[in-house]
């Protein structure tokens, strides 16, 4: 005969699978330092958030050609590209606000690990346009040389021309920055394309020194579908690629395929001047980045930046350009006013009494559940150290990977889930206490309890995780820390319960203390008021 097949709860894989769980989560944490116990203790750090610790203010102030206020839904679509740009840095909790009229103040906590001001600050309009003049830069020692100029001065109009003498390049300009006399001959123009002439010529210069006259845009950063940044093919140098949509597809396949008619003509003319009008220059905020020669027509849409000069485009500034794109430009010229570090806004005071507060607070439930559940005590308040162990883990880990920062707010979320965790085993030992009123043994009345108590346990957990999604979604700053942590201790609160609250008491109610009703158990049945004594019931 085959013997009886085994089934219902099996509260061993159950804790096993909790307890893989937390050394997982434990070896994440340790990362490379797994094997050190020495440096363990460095890897456990929760990121704080400006009212808990310092960080990095740049306040921006908004440019206009014209010296007037730029208009409301400018400054809004500035501030959302904004908030994009620093979001994308992984940094948790940092803040875009407007002051005034034409102010926008960034704070970040904690120190940065990128350049905030040129993140901020940069406009990262982008063009990219034909060269009609190009001009290289002549040194001061060598002011009695003729400068050299290629190209053809027909195609420049006589106001242009004239800017163009007057232009004085160096070498060594900072292309991350606004090109200042581009600012003040384009300006803004907010009834046509941004930056105002993007159909007419502008002067320029790039980080040699060299200066340029180039023809109307043939696309801009507005065109483009997708950005990325990499290593440019067979090479170590950086580059970034760029999806065009069709239509500016097109017009640069009909500006690429022209001048590689030009380059193949005057490759073979002899007359270097010719090759001076079959080049294409990337214009960002006004300064050239890259101007190269036309070598074959681009027709598929997909272009290739890269920077000028042989040093060429590191990994940060790739990625930077690439990032800055890809989530906008910015409407206005911001100007960066100031750039300091700031101190705590409500310090470590109020993170000290609101620790104080919660572990009183924690103290006096757990007196509480001694006193009303007496051995069953045991349970719940493991049930509640357990999932302080889990969150303090997913925020640790949140911080080292996902640069969460936690607020007054957030830890005001994971206070307000220890009642979400202690009404769940509440509910469940309500329910099992009910069935062993009924006469029911300890074993049964822990299956029969856990199946009336668990349908409701999923329901008010879900409710406060709805909550706490939506209070994310629509909230803004510091309450979106509260609902964040909220959600988060919800999830780890379902997860406690089922691996390790229902278990728990699945195993105590195999023992002679809890099985046999002991009167310290929680469980007496004289104490419960039983219809029927169930201690002879266990086996």
């Amino acid at each position: 005969m085959k013997p009886p097949s085994r089934s219902g709860p099996r509260p061993v894989r159950a804790l096993i699978a909790l307890a893989a769980i937390i050394v997982i989560m434990l070896i994440s944490v340790l990362g490379n330092e797994t094997l050190s116990p020495g440096k363990w203790h460095q890897q456990f750090k929760v990121g704080l958030g400006l009212d808990l610790s310092s960080g990095t203010e740049v306040v921006l102030k908004a440019e206009t050609h014209d010296g007037k206020a730029p208009a409301s839904g400018e400054m809004r679509q500035a501030i959302a590209v904004e908030q994009s740009r620093v979001d994308r840095t992984g940094t948790s909790g940092a803040q875009v606000q407007q002051q005034g009229s034409d102010t926008i103040n960034v704070t970040v906590p904690g120190k940065p690990s990128y350049d905030l001001v040129t993140v901020v600050s940069r406009s990262s309009q982008l063009s990219v346009r034909p060269v009609y003049l190009e001009a290289p830069y002549v040194p001061p020692s060598a002011a009695s040389a003729s400068p050299v100029t290629y190209g053809d001065a027909a195609l420049v109009n006589a106001a242009t021309l004239k800017l163009f003498d007057k232009e004085v390049c160096t070498p060594g300009r900072d292309a991350s920055t606004v090109n200042p006399s581009w600012q003040k001959t384009v300006g803004y123009s907010p009834s046509g394309d941004q930056w105002g002439a993007l159909k007419g010529q502008i002067v320029s210069c790039d980080s040699s020194g060299t200066k340029y006259v180039l023809g109307q845009a043939a696309y801009v950063g507005s065109d483009i579908t997708s950005v990325n940044a990499g290593l440019q093919q067979d090479s170590a140098q950086w580059v970034v690629d760029l999806s065009l949509d069709n239509g500016a597809a097109a017009k640069f396949a009909t500006l690429t395929t022209s001048q590689y008619g030009s380059y193949y003509a005057g490759s073979h003319s002899g007359n270097p001047d010719d090759q001076a009008l079959d080049s294409t220059a990337v214009v960002l905020d006004g300064n050239v980045t890259s101007a190269e020669e036309t070598a074959q027509p681009i027709t598929a849409g997909n272009v290739q930046i890269t920077a000028g000069g042989s040093a060429g485009f590191t990994q940060a500034q790739a990625t930077s350009l690439a990032d800055t794109l890809k989530y906008g430009s910015l409407p206005l010229y911001f100007k960066a006013l100031t750039a300091n570090t700031i101190s705590a806004q409500l310090g470590r005071s109020s993170l000290d009494a609101g620790l104080i507060a919660g572990i009183i607070g924690l103290a006096l439930v757990t007196v509480y559940l001694f006193a009303y559940y007496r051995g069953l005590g045991l349970v719940a308040v493991s049930s509640l150290l357990l999932a302080a162990l889990l969150a303090y883990l997913s925020v640790v880990l949140l911080s080292k990977y996902q640069h969460f920062t936690m607020s007054l707010s957030a830890i005001a979320g994971l206070v307000v889930a220890i009642g979400i965790t202690a009404d769940s085993f509440i509910i469940y030992f309500e329910r099992l206490r009910d069935d062993a009123r009924d006469g029911k043994s300890l074993r049964s009345a822990a299956e029969s309890g856990w199946k009336r108590a668990r349908r409701t346990i999923l329901v008010s957990d879900t409710v406060s995780f709805l909550a706490a999604a939506l209070l994310y979604h629509f909230a803004v700053s510091d309450v979106q820390g509260f609902a964040y942590t909220l959600g988060l201790t919800t999830l780890i609160d379902v997860l406690v319960v089922f691996l390790f609250t229902r278990p728990m008491v699945t195993l105590l109610a195999r023992t002679r203390f809890f099985g046999g009703g002991h009167r310290w158990s929680g469980l007496d049945p004289a104490r419960l008021g039983a219809k029927a004594p169930w201690r002879s019931s266990r086996r």
